[in-house]
């Protein structure tokens, strides 16, 4: 039987990916394969993407967007259905805006485009392509793992966002963790969580952070940014983690992994 991606109230409860707006795919994807210490293939000139397989199904796609009609706003992330129909048409009857009808490149992927409480655009996809190998670490001790803590979406107003995200999920929000503090969270069933941030502390960032890479040595993991010349926009903070940019001036969060979605 296949296992249901969505709880009774949700239309979604699973994430499938953090997609990455970049504008030089091939450095990009050198820049990410080194950070992650992944091997980096091959990439034709006519591909638009490039994904690198993460330990729970939760992807990295970095993405051009070279053939995307839209010029601006591109998905931030992409949740995972198992029935796309239905899923389309429950967010019809939910009001949910629609940025891009369903599309179907070819038989067994399909997907469609919404547009959330604070304008952000997120992806809903169905596929039943599985990588029977996915590309691993080369080396396993790597402190920084090829693995998503977070998909992290920047909000204006984390109560109105916390529940509109409550209602696409099918979640209760916990009190506790809407406390008017810049945060609030979602674990979600593959391990990959949403962490919605008003970015109140953020605001000196050339841009805000949308994915969350885990470590489980965060001092570690800073020496060897350090030692690689990343640039460091946030030193490690309350031991828990630390904010760098990537060449193009895209953030990443690397944080120490908890038992807990930060």
């Amino acid at each position: 039987m296949k296992r249901s991606t969505a709880s009774k109230t949700g239309i979604v409860s699973e994430v499938a990916s953090a997609i990455l707006h970049v504008n030089d795919l091939k450095a990009s994807a050198a820049w990410y394969a080194d950070i992650l210490n992944m091997p980096l293939e091959s990439i034709d000139n006519e591909t638009p993407f490039y994904v690198f397989d993460m330990d729970n199904r939760v992807n990295l796609m970095l993405d051009d967007h070279r053939n995307s009609t839209y010029a601006s706003h591109h998905p931030i992330c992409m949740f995972r259905t198992d029935d796309i129909d239905n899923a389309y048409l429950r967010v019809q009857q939910s009001g949910i805006a629609i940025a891009l009808e369903k599309q179907e490149p070819h038989p067994g992927l399909s997907y469609f485009n919404i547009v959330d409480s604070e304008g952000n655009v997120i992806m809903i996809g169905q596929s039943d392509w599985v990588n029977p190998n996915p590309v691993q670490p080369l080396e396993s001790s790597h402190p920084i793992k090829n693995h998503l803590h977070n998909v992290v979406i920047p909000v204006n107003h984390v109560k109105r966002a916390s529940e509109w995200y409550s209602k696409l999920f099918g979640q209760t929000i916990h009190p506790e963790r809407l406390d008017g503090g810049p945060i609030c969270w979602f674990n979600m069933e593959n391990g990959t969580g949403i962490l919605l941030d008003d970015n109140r502390n953020n605001q000196d960032l050339k841009a805000f952070p949308t994915f969350m890479l885990k470590t489980d040595n965060v001092a570690q993991a800073f020496k060897l940014m350090q030692d690689k010349g990343v640039k460091i926009v946030r030193d490690i903070q309350f031991n828990q983690y630390f904010i760098i940019e990537d060449h193009e001036g895209n953030t990443i969060i690397v944080c120490l992994a908890t038992d807990q979605a930060a």
